[in-house]
């Protein structure tokens, strides 16, 4: 006849059925740990790459535009590019999980552009400029040897944007009404008298 095994006493049993749940919580843990370090490091390199490297915003091609005038052409952006400026010293909302949820809507084509296909421009207040160059006044001293100071007309204050975008070519939005002022825009390479003050435009 088979023997029936000796019941081990209570505490005995817990002692050996707690060595493989104990593994079994490490193994987990050490699984969650492993995933979460994963995680941080891709989105720590994710970061690097988009505070330093103007090319991994290109990745989608809709920025590629924008990425190519900051790197190559004569608007403000480049001229930002040149004195050292990067992208996210202006785009400084543009965060890890911002970042996260633009590549989710492009990979699932959820996203805004215009008739020809561009993506359209996001809006922007002064404090973008204005953290670097100081306000409205400090703009219009620096600019005040012009024999036109665009910076203090004397017909209220704009948003910087009316005469900057960021990503496109300079508007003499003052020429738009005045006979010529000769304000010298950011593309424009001729001198101007108006840069030491001599108006050399006829007013009457």
């Amino acid at each position: 006849m088979f023997k029936r095994k000796p019941k081990l006493p209570l505490d005995e049993s817990i002692r050996k059925t707690k060595g493989p749940v104990w593994f079994t919580i490490s193994l987990i843990a050490n699984l969650i740990l492993l995933i979460w370090l994963t995680v941080d490091l891709s989105a720590g390199a994710v970061i690097h790459q988009s505070n330093t490297d103007p090319e991994f915003c290109a990745k989608c091609h809709l920025m590629e535009a924008n990425v190519t005038s900051y790197l190559t052409s004569n608007h403000l952006d480049h001229v930002h590019a040149e004195a050292g400026v990067g992208c996210k010293d202006c785009h400084s909302d543009y965060d890890l999980w911002e970042e996260i949820r633009s590549g989710v809507r492009y990979l699932s084509k959820n996203y805004q552009v215009n008739e020809d296909g561009s993506l359209t421009e996001r809006d922007y207040t002064d404090e973008m400029c204005t953290q670097c160059h100081g306000g409205m006044l400090d703009v219009a001293v620096q600019t005040d040897y012009l024999y036109f100071n665009p910076h203090n007309s004397g017909m209220g204050e704009f948003s910087c944007d009316t005469c900057h975008p960021s990503h496109d070519a300079q508007i003499d939005y003052c020429n738009d009404c005045h006979q010529a002022p000769g304000q010298r825009m950011i593309e424009d390479n001729s001198w101007r008298n108006e840069w030491i003050g001599v108006m050399d435009v006829d007013l009457d």
